[in-house]
């Protein structure tokens, strides 16, 4: 239960943070300079991602300086990176309470508290802190710092959710959505097979990320059980294909006998360089008993490549195509979505989405209809509400058109990904950002889509 004892790792130093600051000891000189390099220091490892170390160092800081705004700033960064956001916003109140001038120090925390209250749902009072970065920072700083963006985010937010459009999520397994991670969900069979990613701690191999400090990704399979009216986990089907390394599930055909993964061996087992897209095949349905990566050097290079999805060509075109992500080409536009056909069994040669798909941010969980004629996909950098938002471009004569934000009836002011559609029951899965307690992670979410006006939703 590794990824349990950092949480608790991590609000034990909360509360021992809150009980330091209850003292009300001065520093001295010599305990200022100890306290400038904890701080220092916790900074670099926040930096290489070692958020939980961070915090440790911070809290040993704060025992020597309870009056330090810069440690409770920092603090509630790494908070705030843990997805646990009311920790976050103790420590930034009070960096916000101790700190004496008007200064770029004050932006930082004001956008800080913006970013909290926007997870949380708060959209005015988000806008109201990112308002104040900008008026600090000043426009060009502000737009270089992606704060104009999430004012317009808050804005886009706040006009919608005044048009009355409701939510229309609903969780798709209460049994299986846990404190962990779930996402990814495929539902197939007439909603009787759902697969999907999580990382738990029976995570195969036992493995913890040091960037996240949270387990490695497995493959999961439940099949629905009438009788019980609820999922049963089938902790057999991934048992010979679930590796020591990250491996996540993205595509499975409709009769059952092919599926796309992303596996990610690297840090572990050491088979693969960096996230490799491969193919999962059985003789049984839903059963998948070999797994080969795909060689070729379009596809797979030594750059992050997975999330793949696969349909026939649109338009009645020549054989089938899938789309991935890759971020080889990050320096110039982060993650970004590739397209590939296959032709006879072949793979050709893959090639970028136009740029009005790929933005200069984060494009990621793509998903194809099909019949090939709709791809969905999640953006951080398109108009949207806030994190990852779905979007949907439609295939007309062979041209993606423009990305359309699915709205507030799916998306949130959180990360929303991993959506795909079911035409013949009009249901979307996907996964979504929840509160679970004072934590938050991924969980899994269904939404019937048959009343809203998609061109994608099959009309009565």
């Amino acid at each position: 239960m590794k990824k349990h004892l950092n949480i608790v790792i991590a609000l034990g130093c909360f509360l021992l943070s809150q009980e330091a600051y209850t003292q009300k000891d001065n520093p001295s000189a010599i305990d200022k300079a100890s306290v400038n390099l904890m701080v220092s220091k916790s900074i670099e490892l926040y930096d290489l991602g070692r958020v939980n170390d961070a915090i440790s160092l911070l809290k040993k800081a704060e025992l020597k300086d309870t009056a330090n705004w810069k440690i409770q700033y920092c603090m509630g960064k790494c908070f705030y990176d843990l997805t646990m956001y009311y920790a976050a916003e103790e420590c930034a109140n009070r960096a916000f309470d101790l700190i004496t001038r008007l200064d770029d120090a004050e932006a930082g925390l004001n956008e800080l508290l913006g970013n909290i209250n926007h997870r949380l749902g708060r959209v005015d009072v988000a806008a109201m802190h990112f308002k104040k970065t900008a008026q600090i920072m000043g426009t060009k700083a502000a737009k270089n710092n992606d704060i104009l963006v999430y004012i317009e985010q808050c804005e886009l937010a706040l006009a919608d959710s005044k048009s009355g459009v409701l939510n229309l999520r609903k969780p798709l397994a209460n049994s299986l959505n846990t404190i962990d991670a779930e996402y990814a969900p495929i539902l197939t069979r007439e909603g009787k097979e759902l697969f999907f990613t999580a990382r738990r701690p029976e995570t195969t191999g036992n493995n913890i990320n040091p960037d996240d400090q949270q387990y490695y990704e497995d493959m999961y399979h439940a099949i629905w059980d009438e009788s019980l009216k609820d999922w049963a986990l089938q902790s057999s089907t991934f048992i010979d294909l679930n590796t020591n390394g990250f491996d996540a599930l993205s595509f499975v055909s409709d009769d059952g006998l092919y599926g796309l993964c992303t596996i990610n061996t690297s840090a572990s087992e050491k088979t693969t360089k960096s996230s490799d897209i491969f193919e999962i095949t059985g003789e049984t349905p839903f059963r998948f008993s070999a797994m080969d990566v795909i060689k070729n050097k379009s596809i797979n290079t030594d750059y992050f490549e997975g999330s793949a999805t696969q349909s026939l060509a649109p338009n009645g075109g020549e054989g089938e195509i899938m789309v991935f992500i890759t971020d080889r080409k990050a320096e110039d536009s982060g993650m970004d979505m590739f397209v590939v056909s296959k032709i006879d069994g072949t793979w050709g040669t893959a090639k970028a989405l136009p740029k009005n798909i790929n933005s200069l941010g984060d494009e990621t969980t793509p998903y194809l209809t099909n019949d090939g004629k709709f791809l969905f996909f999640s953006s951080n950098s398109l108009p949207g509400y806030g994190g990852y938002d779905i979007y949907y471009c439609q295939n007309v004569d062979g041209v993606w058109s423009a990305p359309v934000n699915l709205g507030l009836a799916v998306n949130s002011v959180n990360n929303d990904t991993h959506f795909q559609f079911n035409p013949k029951t009009n249901q979307g899965v996907f996964a979504s950002i929840c509160q679970n307690g004072d934590y938050f992670s991924y969980d899994i979410f269904q939404a019937d889509l048959s009343k809203m006006p998609y061109p994608f939703v099959t009309k009565e």
